[in-house]
C-alpha cells in the first residue's frame, strides 16, 4: 500500500506497490545446477537468470535503480541460510570503472552491504581491477576466461572468504577472483550470487 502512494512500481511488469510483486515473486525459479568454478568452494543462488529475477539484475545493473538489490538482497539471505555460510569477511567482484561512473555505483558492492547487514559481517574491498577487462555479455565460454585472466588482484585476506556478485554464468570472473583471493591468503571462497544463468 505505501508503495501504491509513493508511487514504487515492480521492476518486473511495472504493477504499483513494491519493487518486486507477489505476483512476480511467485513465479521466480529456483536456482539451476552448475558446475563450481575452479578455486571456489561452494556457490549459493536462490535464482536461475530469467524472469523476474532477470528483469531485477538488469534493473540495478544497467538502469541503476538500487531499489532492485532489496528483493535480490532477500534472494540471496535465503540462499545462504539454505545453504550455511562459513566465511569470516565478504567481499564483491568489483565493477569496471566506467560502469561504476555511469551507474553511480558499484551494484556488486551494494549487494554485498546488504548481505553483510543481514548476516552480521562488514564487507571489506579486498579486490580491485588490475587492468579493464572487456564486457563478458557477448564473449564464449572460452573467451570469457580469457578476457579476466589477470584481470583482478587481491589485498591480504582472512582465510575464510565470502565473494558476492549479481549474477554467474560460465563462471570465468569467479574463478579469476578467486585465484587473487587465494594468492593473497585465502584458502576458503564461498561465491553467493543472486542468479544463475542455465548452461546448454
Amino acid at each position: 500500500m505505501l508503495g501504491e502512494l509513493i508511487g514504487e512500481r515492480c521492476l518486473a511488469c511495472g504493477r504499483a506497490g513494491a519493487a518486486l510483486c507477489l505476483s512476480c515473486r511467485a513465479a521466480l525459479r529456483g536456482c539451476p545446477e552448475g558446475p563450481i568454478p575452479a578455486g571456489v568452494t561452494s556457490v549459493s543462488a536462490p535464482w536461475s537468470y530469467e524472469g523476474p529475477a532477470r528483469a531485477l539484475v538488469l534493473a540495478l545493473k544497467l538502469r541503476g535503480l538500487r531499489t532492485a538489490a532489496t528483493p535480490l538482497v532477500e534472494g540471496m539471505v535465503a540462499a545462504t541460510r539454505r545453504d550455511g555460510l562459513r566465511g569470516a569477511a565478504i567481499t564483491w567482484v568489483p565493477g569496471r570503472r566506467r560502469d561504476i561512473r555511469a551507474r553511480g555505483f558499484d551494484h556488486a558492492e551494494l549487494l554485498a552491504r546488504g548481505l553483510g547487514r543481514e548476516v552480521g559481517l562488514r564487507p571489506c574491498q579486498f579486490l580491485r581491477r588490475r587492468h579493464a577487462a572487456r564486457d563478458q555479455t557477448s564473449l564464449s565460454a572460452r573467451d570469457r576466461a580469457l578476457n579476466v585472466r589477470g584481470a583482478f588482484v587481491a589485498a591480504p585476506t582472512p582465510s575464510r572468504i565470502i565473494l558476492v556478485d549479481d549474477l554467474i554464468t560460465t563462471g570465468a570472473t569467479a574463478a579469476a577472483c578467486a585465484a587473487s583471493l587465494r594468492a593473497a591468503g585465502c584458502d576458503w571462497v564461498e561465491l553467493v550470487v543472486a542468479c544463475r544463468t542455465e548452461l546448454h
